[in-house]
């Protein structure tokens, strides 16, 4: 059983990580307050599994993504962006009915509340060249956002069935939201049933709140767990991250920075710098130390794509060890 000692080995593969879900516009006010009260926005990247996978292309990793957007010019400002920054596209869906999602966040120091309008991203179809690109990547990542309407839901879980029979490093996102779902709660029963074939999950205490109701983060542990998780590590905000494995005692790792400006985008960032961890060698308590240092450089700035400093350099910042024999010195 993987602990958070361990490190992960990978075979050789055409990409590190593939991606599935959703890609859209975060419109986020320039005030700050609530969202009703808002009236003035900037139009930003974003959609989770999209924010992972460039951010994992910075910092010097092979992504490639699934996706749908609208066949508009908001969809083709999203994928210009992905082609700039060398996300595989070979697997992005143009739809020519529904139009590219967008959500209304409201900036905040804070968990942001949002607002969302679906569109193209709910139909994705799957394909045969979208099991060609799991079956050549490293690990599989996808959030419960593109989850809780069909036919994207059926298209997932047909796909999470794939990669976990092809033994691919499963990490899944749980952020639930009955709201979202047509079935209210009863859709926390998928997310808890993918939560039991995920190899890594990253919930926040409001994603565990969601999930579960009101409880102590220890306790949030210990549910993920009954519920079948492996290796889970539970975002306390700005009080760092748990890492847990079901057979020891948590491990508490603090945030490197609490100079913050925006968390838009918080979690997508720590988990790029985590996976990369992980793709690179370091064992999973060290990979989570450097999703809280990529995390960090990006909470100081707006939008979930704001820049941050080459791999080594937050590395050595935050004086985070590669081991030997890891990858960390290899450039794709």
């Amino acid at each position: 059983m993987l602990t958070v000692h361990d490190s992960v080995n990978f075979e050789a593969n055409d990409f590190d990580i593939t991606a599935y879900g959703e890609v859209l516009l975060d419109m986020i006010s320039r005030e700050e307050a609530p969202l009703k009260e808002c009236a003035n926005f900037t139009r930003y990247f974003g959609g989770s599994p999209a924010n992972v996978l460039v951010n994992m292309q910075r910092l010097e990793n092979k992504t490639a993504f699934i996706s749908r957007v609208g066949d508009d010019e908001f969809g083709e400002y999203l994928t210009e962006i992905l082609e700039n920054e060398g996300v595989n596209l070979d697997c992005m869906q143009y739809d020519a009915e529904e139009g590219t999602p967008i959500i209304f966040v409201n900036k905040s120091k804070e968990t942001p509340s949002w607002l969302a309008y679906r569109g193209a991203d709910i139909n994705l179809q799957i394909s045969e060249q979208i099991y060609d690109k799991v079956e050549n990547s490293s690990i599989f990542f996808t959030g419960s956002f593109i989850l809780s309407k069909n036919p994207a839901r059926s298209t997932a879980i047909k796909i999470i069935e794939y990669a976990v029979k092809k033994n691919k490093f499963f990490a899944f996102d749980p952020s639930f939201r009955a709201s979202l779902w047509p079935e209210g709660n009863k859709g926390s029963e998928i997310i808890r049933e993918l939560i039991s074939q995920a190899d890594v999950i990253k919930p926040s205490l409001d994603d565990a709140y969601h999930l579960y109701g009101q409880d102590h983060p220890e306790n949030y542990l210990k549910k993920y767990h009954s519920d079948g998780a492996k290796i889970v590590v539970l975002s306390l905000g700005k009080d760092g991250v748990l890492v847990s494995d079901s057979s020891s005692e948590p491990l508490h790792i603090p945030v490197f920075s609490e100079k913050v400006v925006d968390v838009t985008g918080a979690g997508d960032s720590f988990w790029s710098g985590f996976l990369t961890g992980i793709l690179k060698g370091l064992p999973i308590k060290e990979a989570a130390r450097l999703g809280n240092a990529v995390a960090a450089f990006k909470i100081q700035g707006v939008g979930a794509l704001s820049s941050v400093p080459p791999l080594m350099e937050i590395m050595s910042y935050y004086d985070i060890q590669p081991i030997e024999g890891g990858k960390l010195n290899e450039r794709n």
